[in-house]
């Protein structure tokens, strides 16, 4: 049955209808809202079957309407299985010693391995972790997590470029990174700067080479604005060209906003299940049965158990639904045209670089149509429009 988890937890009984007519009590069952199940027939005029225990009272009265008798046969569930174990309890306290134990033993830090480091490196870091208190034998939910224990780590140990943090089981595994000298970067090939768009010289600033141009001059794209030739005539010496250009560069966006616009919400009610996953079943611990919400996101977290560094198909699982809501969001015509506007200029600074301006802007046109605002804008744009450009044989 799909509820045989449910009879389980509740708790039923297996019983013994005896009878001259055993068939009505299992009709009389069924008429009275009894949950009855896995009937099978004994004998000549008798029948098998479960019964829920919360219905065990009910049974009597309906045995004495239709002239049977009734037997108990087994009781199975949780509820009897509760009252054995408080009958038996040395055993069920050594089951639950034994469990807490072998919990305790693999949340316990057992080794520390340090990857990557010289002999003396690897002398400081061991210093620096046992100051932190990450010692064999300590709880590891005690510790702080991987990522904290890495920032610290490597604020303490400035000779190293990169330390890294893993838990594997019940070892602390660091990966170390120590710094290398660098090795001198081979120099530059000479080189000229040529624009890359049409604009009209803002400003600039040349820190090698000569500039070729002058503020206020318009120039095309792949138009030289800094020379790698310095020099006298005939006697040019070959540099690269450094600096940057600042132009003015048009541009004209078109964008539509809706004046309507849905969206989803938090509300911050939320319904969380706990569960112990073992292969592909999952057994409830906590928060049974589904959320109410008529519309939720759901996130899910899942921690796999793995004592002594062994992996086994058994992990703990969370998952939350939070409670969403659709909400409207309603502009007038001048709220959706400063929207539009925004939205524009960020459209518009992605298209240019971390170092872009937008020295004006000016409305062309502006619309409402179909229910959206459509806004036509021309923008004045200050960027660096230089780019490097080798200097080939014969220039």
């Amino acid at each position: 049955m799909k509820n045989m988890w449910v009879n389980t937890f509740s708790g039923y009984v297996r019983i013994k209808v005896v009878g001259t007519y055993p068939e009505l009590f299992i009709n009389r069952c069924t008429e009275k809202r009894l949950m009855i199940w896995d009937i099978r027939q004994a004998e000549d005029k008798s029948y098998l079957c479960s019964v829920l225990l919360d219905d065990v009272k009910r049974l009597r009265k309906v045995a004495r309407e239709s002239g049977c008798k009734i037997r108990f046969i087994e009781r199975k569930g949780a509820p009897f299985l509760l009252k054995k174990m408080i009958t038996r309890t040395g055993f069920v306290t050594g089951a639950a010693l034994f469990i807490a134990m072998l919990f305790i033993l693999a949340n316990m830090v057992w080794n520390i391995e340090i990857d990557g480091a010289s002999p003396a490196m690897e002398h400081e870091i061991r210093q620096k972790v046992d100051e932190l208190g990450i010692q064999k034998g300590k709880l590891q939910f005690r510790l702080p997590p991987p990522e904290v224990i890495q920032e610290q780590i490597s604020d303490k140990i400035p000779d190293a470029t990169w330390i890294g943090v893993t838990i594997r089981g019940t070892t602390y595994h660091f990966q170390v990174v120590e710094k290398e000298l660098a090795e001198k970067e081979p120099p530059e090939a000479p080189g000229h700067l040529v624009a890359t768009r049409k604009a009209i010289i803002h400003h600039m600033f040349v820190e090698q080479g000569s500039a070729v141009v002058e503020a206020n001059q318009v120039v095309q794209k792949g138009d030289l604005l800094v020379t790698g030739l310095i020099g006298k005539e005939g006697k040019e010496q070959r540099v690269t060209a450094k600096g940057e250009v600042y132009g003015e560069v048009w541009y004209k966006a078109t964008v539509e906003v809706p004046l309507e616009q849905d969206f989803q919400v938090v509300t911050g009610e939320a319904h969380t299940r706990h569960s112990v996953k073992i292969g592909s079943w999952d057994i409830p611990l906590w928060g049974f049965g589904d959320h109410e919400f008529q519309h939720a996101k759901q996130e899910e977290y899942e921690r796999p158990f793995s004592p002594f560094n062994y992996s086994l198909p058994i992990s703990y699982k969370r998952i939350m639904n939070r409670e969403t809501e659709s909400m409207e969001q309603i502009y007038s015509y001048q709220e959706a045209l400063t929207v539009a506007k925004e939205k524009s200029r960020a459209e518009i600074l992605e298209r240019f670089s971390d170092k872009a301006e937008i020295m004006g802007e000016k409305v062309l046109h502006e619309e409402e149509r179909n229910g959206k605002v459509k806004v036509t804008i021309h923008y004045r744009v200050i960027d660096n429009i230089s780019r490097k450009q080798p200097i080939i044989q014969g220039d």
